[in-house]
């Protein structure tokens, strides 16, 4: 069912609950049509405002006043608000009613077309009532486009109920469609807000949607995933699903390294992480991503995890590996990701080139250069991630020099890296990384971790 956004009082008062006691009761379509001039106006300039809009806007506010009459739900318009906004639901009716059938798609094709308003348009032409989805779903031969299956999107608590009731009735190849499709166009459309419908299809009983969930909860970061992706990591039948729940969990180990997260729970997701690693009986899949996820932590021995990850007899493992070095911020492994660049696997020589950018390795910008011309696509799309995060003159140059290619890909890579090394490599910026242990740097032993000199210039090449 719509929600509309509006802004929080910033004081409490009686009309406070009264206001929102109203709004919250059914109103008819009787009572849409007779609500007053006055009241529409006030609804427009809360919106307004919110978005830093005033009447100087002519043309933003007029298509604000035809959304309005048109019953369009604003606060699928304004997803991006953010915390200073409330949702209040409408359970029926009112303002947030469901568009008609005949929604003009020149006036979505408009709001697309607004400064800011990209998206906006193609929510809005997403509103069809849950309960007619379902019934698609359930019972319609063919998936229904994926504009109606927005209306998966931030689900609230009461429509998370009838979608839990449903989910078991609709065939698996189609849940399985619905999850895959959706978490794809997540990554690209913001607008998506599928954390509380992915909670339900991660209990599936089909492994493919369970870990296609697990897939699309990797940036919800909300506490109360943690206990489920443990459970999953330590007893799901499935190894796909086991891996994704390990890859999940990083982002827990990271916001505990942060001081975003509770320690304990924080130490909960790492344990688990652990005992996995520490199983030489576990899977590969699930070890190598336990490894990527484990490499936030600043516990002791994890360096040595990760070391001897990058002796495993597996590649995968050794890929993984090189992932984690990247990941776990120490430029001690600058100097082993460097040599890793001549790897004769180009998937290695792609991972290296990736840690070498993560780890703003500046020793490595020649052997990054001449990945450019690596005969794999996807060795070179990573030097050139990685010039970005180096910089320099030589970086940018070259960089330069790929945007005059004909590579559409690379042209687009060589585009964002450009607009990276104003972060990652400006002069002027506060350095991310202790550089008092640089490549060519010795490395003392290690009492802790037992770890032994290693030197730049004495890793060698590969024949």
């Amino acid at each position: 069912m719509p929600n509309y956004r509006r802004p929080r009082r910033k004081h409490h008062d009686e009309d406070t609950d009264l206001d929102r006691a109203a709004r919250r009761n059914r109103f008819d379509a009787d009572d849409a049509e007779d609500a007053d001039d006055a009241e529409a106006d006030e609804e427009i300039a809360k919106f307004a405002a919110a978005l830093g809009l005033d009447d100087s806007d002519a043309e933003m506010m007029a298509l604000l006043r035809d959304a309005l009459s048109r019953n369009v739900d604003l606060a699928r318009l304004s997803a991006d608000l953010g915390d200073e906004f409330e949702i209040i639901d409408f359970e029926q009716g009112g303002f947030g009613d469901d568009l008609d059938d005949d929604f003009d798609e020149d006036f979505a094709d408009e709001l697309d077309g607004l400064p800011g308003g990209a998206g906006w348009g193609r929510a809005a032409r997403s509103q069809v009532p849950l309960e007619e989805l379902l019934r698609e779903l359930t019972q319609a031969e063919s998936l229904p486009p994926m504009s109606h299956l927005y209306s998966l999107s931030d689900l609230s608590h009461a429509e998370a109920d009838r979608v839990r009731q449903s989910w078991a009735l609709i065939a698996t190849e189609r849940r399985r469609a619905v999850v895959t499709s959706l978490v794809t166009t997540a990554e690209e459309d913001i607008h998506l807000q599928l954390g509380p419908f992915l909670r339900i299809a991660m209990s599936d009983q089909d492994a493919t949607v369970r870990s296609a969930a697990v897939r699309g909860l990797w940036e919800d970061g909300q506490a109360d995933l943690i206990g489920p992706l443990v459970q999953m990591l330590r007893n799901d039948p499935d190894v796909e699903t086991r891996a994704a729940a390990a890859t999940a969990l990083g982002s827990y180990v990271l916001a505990g390294e942060l001081e975003e997260l509770d320690a304990a729970l924080a130490m909960r997701a790492e344990e688990a992480l652990l005992a996995v690693l520490h199983d030489e009986l576990e899977p590969l899949a699930v070890r190598r991503r336990a490894l990527e996820s484990i490499a936030y932590s600043g516990e002791a021995g994890v360096r040595q995890l990760i070391e001897d990850g990058y002796y495993d007899p597996h590649e995968e493992m050794r890929i993984s590996a090189l992932f984690a070095m990247g990941r776990s911020a120490d430029v001690r492994w600058r100097a082993l990701v460097r040599a890793e660049l001549q790897n004769p696997s180009p998937s290695v020589r792609r991972e290296a080139a990736l840690a070498c950018g993560e780890l703003e390795a500046q020793a490595a910008l020649e052997d990054l250069l001449v990945l450019l011309q690596d005969e794999h696509s996807e060795v070179r799309l990573a030097a050139i991630f990685a010039l970005g995060r180096i910089g320099g003159r030589d970086a940018r140059d070259a960089l330069d020099t790929v945007l005059l290619g004909g590579n559409p890909d690379e042209v687009e890579a060589a585009e964002q890296a450009l607009e990276e090394m104003q972060f990652y490599a400006d002069n002027l910026a506060i350095p991310l990384f202790d550089e008092s242990l640089d490549d060519d740097d010795e490395w003392d032993e290690d009492p802790v971790d037992g770890w032994s000199e290693w030197d730049d210039r004495d890793l060698g090449v590969y024949e």
